[in-house]
């Protein structure tokens, strides 16, 4: 486990950071009672020593008539430099917006934005051309629910009022040129300023502003956050996929997942598991802990389950590719 990196005061700030990548410093010193100043220190040197890697823009790919398509991925007969190859061949391509490592029964997670199913059919096509004799997929699935929860646990929080969010469902918005243009520059650099995004796209920020909370309003952008490396703040990042005997309990568990400090995500597919969740905690034995959490509420609706640790993030962005 890394040295931790950041100190009570730099998870609150993290914390508002993850409620709201884009808002002024000022905002968050006034909530903490710190100097604009101070909260811009400790965000440079968050940067710099690796605890926050970048600021995106969570977009709802549903909005942009995009379908979200995931596999996992097992290594076989690979080398360290071949597993990098492959690594770097997910991380290069830009139809995959996320790739990440796996410690378990699995090595790899990908996921990638497509218009069709047959996109997705293409897609496996070229990965297995290039790399058939070296893995094997052994899951392939499609997000229906995508559920995202606010991290009280960065605040010693144990809940908060936050209302999840939803991607992956709902209809398509209407969005033109400009909106584009400017999606493009806060996809993967959320706290660029709207002067700076009216110089890149030749509009004022006045206009940049506007469409920014048209883009809120329909949904297409749902919230700014930082990424974080969990593991120099000391954290490790688990997954828990389940299958269960009666979907009649997936409201309750997803009511559960809404209210726990340390689940940031949930989410439901077609071709995957009924219910998966990811948990962020300070060790195995706390992980151990909220899924006995979990299993003493909804045991009996719980078929089986198995869990994986995601061990490195390669790759993030919520942009699709037109």
């Amino acid at each position: 486990m890394a040295k931790l990196l950041a100190d009570k005061t730099d998870m609150k700030i993290l914390r508002y950071l993850d409620l709201d990548a884009r808002q002024p410093y000022s905002a968050i010193a006034k909530r903490l009672r710190l100097s604009d100043d101070a909260v811009q220190y400790r965000v440079t040197q968050m940067q710099k020593v690796g605890v926050i890697r970048g600021f995106y823009a969570v977009i709802n790919p549903a909005a942009l008539g995009y379908l979200s398509c995931r596999m996992f991925l097992k290594f076989r007969c690979t080398t360290p430099e071949k597993e990098k190859e492959i690594i770097d061949y997910f991380v290069q391509h830009p139809r995959y917006w996320w790739v990440c490592g796996i410690d378990g029964h699995r090595d790899l997670g990908v996921a990638a934005w497509l218009k069709s199913t047959g996109e997705f059919a293409e897609l496996k096509n070229d990965l297995l051309g290039k790399f058939k004799d070296n893995v094997q997929i052994v899951q392939e699935s499609i997000y229906s629910a995508f559920h995202i929860y606010s991290r009280p646990y960065l605040a010693g929080l144990e809940t908060d009022e936050e209302k999840p969010l939803l991607l992956c469902s709902g209809g398509k918005a209407k969005i033109d040129e400009l909106d584009w243009k400017i999606l493009s520059l806060v996809a993967n650099n959320a706290r660029m300023s709207s002067l700076e995004i009216a110089k890149k796209t030749g509009v004022t920020p006045a206009t940049v502003l506007n469409r920014l909370r048209g883009m809120n309003k329909s949904g297409v952008i749902v919230r700014y956050r930082p990424m974080i490396d969990l593991g120099r703040l000391g954290f490790y990042w688990y997954k828990a996929e389940f299958t269960l005997k009666s979907y009649a309990a997936k409201k309750k568990m997803l009511g559960f997942f809404a209210r726990h400090p340390n689940i940031p995500y949930a989410y439901e597919s077609v071709g995957g598991p009924d219910l998966e969740v990811e948990m962020e905690v300070e060790s195995y034995e706390k992980f151990r802990e909220v899924l006995d959490q979990i299993k003493a509420s909804f045991g009996a609706q719980i078929e089986n389950y198995q869990h994986l640790l995601w061990y490195k993030e390669y790759k993030i962005t919520y942009l699709p590719v037109r």
